[in-house]
């Protein structure tokens, strides 16, 4: 019981700090925002110069188009970019490494604006996974 409470709270904080740290689509919509900079200091440590942690790129509809993420070295940790059909539902992730090169994509395939298959490819574009979404309904 402990244990659903604890992950339970956790994951309000998560949802609720996603509005207070990140900008919503709306407001990246309306202020035409193609991208986002984040300049980390580490004061105590005596780097006075900005480090960037993370760059955000967004399409005309305010959809995140592509994340890197940074060390601080300036090395990247994170690098992902993202596709989404018209109906504004994520179809592709693509994961890469530090240098660009693709590591694994992940393609979402819709039916009735529901997921209904998720296709997991390795680096070489061969598929080595998938998920089918089965939905029941009240009917």
């Amino acid at each position: 019981m402990l244990i659903k409470k604890m992950l339970y709270m956790m994951l309000i904080f998560m949802f609720i700090s996603g509005g207070v740290f990140g900008q919503s689509k709306k407001i990246i919509k309306e202020k035409e925002i193609i991208s986002t900079t984040v300049h980390e200091y580490f004061i105590e440590e005596g780097m006075d110069d900005p480090v960037v942690e993370s760059i955000e790129k967004y399409n005309e509809a305010g959809d995140l188009i592509e994340i890197q993420e940074f060390n601080k070295k300036g090395e990247v940790k994170k690098w992902e970019k993202y596709a989404y059909n018209d109906d504004g539902k994520l179809v592709e992730e693509v994961f890469l490494d530090a240098k660009g090169r693709i590591e694994r994509t992940e393609k979402s395939m819709y039916e009735d604006k529901l997921r209904v298959e998720k296709q997991y490819y390795n680096s070489r574009g061969k598929l080595y996974k998938k998920k089918k979404y089965l939905y029941e309904y009240r009917r």
